[in-house]
């Protein structure tokens, strides 16, 4: 993703001043290494609706339960009860059971992931329970490290934009993800910026 700082600098300049001024006071953003496709989602499943903080500490509870490197058949074999004692509600063991299910029956399509384009991505994604755009968005985001990718339900992004720009919290999605056009093609990067600024 740092490759594409420069080129994203130079866009803001010419069409976000504010964000520019932002992004200038951040410097580069470094995005952690990838994990494996199967983990990576078994962490985004465990962090919805959560704070990073909190998150964090439920998935460290289920990777150190699960072994390093864990497979979708080491899921599988975890009880729901073991699940809930890690921190994770019913509703949230019983998705990453199915996201395990999802990745025994079509191991090639996790495998392929990389080669489609955004929108394949979430419709594959999005087709496993307990997986919905957000979701599917942090996935290109995060582990696939997509350049031009937006959420505009994320609360984060609103606030951030709503603070900078003074967009009202109670515009919809569409508003927000058509203000995030200017940004386009970068903006996951943009993204970036706006969850630091927050913060």
């Amino acid at each position: 993703m740092n490759e594409y700082h420069e080129p994203f600098v130079s866009h803001l300049e010419n069409n976000d001043k504010l964000l520019f001024d932002v992004v200038m006071q951040n410097g580069p953003i470094l995005l952690p290494p990838s994990t494996p496709p199967f983990e990576h989602l078994i962490r985004i499943i465990a962090g919805q609706q959560l704070s990073v903080k909190a998150a964090a500490t439920i998935y460290e509870r289920v990777n150190e339960f699960l072994g390093e490197n864990y497979q979708p058949k080491d899921v599988l074999n975890t009880s729901i009860e073991d699940l809930r004692s890690l921190g994770l509600s019913r509703s949230k063991s019983i998705y990453v059971k199915s996201l395990a299910e999802a990745a025994i029956e079509n191991g090639s399509a996790f495998e392929n992931l990389k080669e489609l384009p955004d929108s394949e991505v979430i419709k594959i994604l999005t087709n496993i329970k307990g997986l919905g755009i957000w979701s599917a968005q942090m996935f290109l985001m995060f582990q696939m490290k997509r350049p031009d990718v937006f959420a505009p339900a994320d609360l984060g992004l609103k606030k951030a934009m709503s603070n900078l720009y003074g967009y009202s919290l109670a515009e919809n999605d569409k508003f927000y993800d058509e203000k995030a056009r200017v940004w386009s093609p970068y903006r996951t990067l943009a993204s970036l910026h706006l969850w630091k600024y927050l913060s």
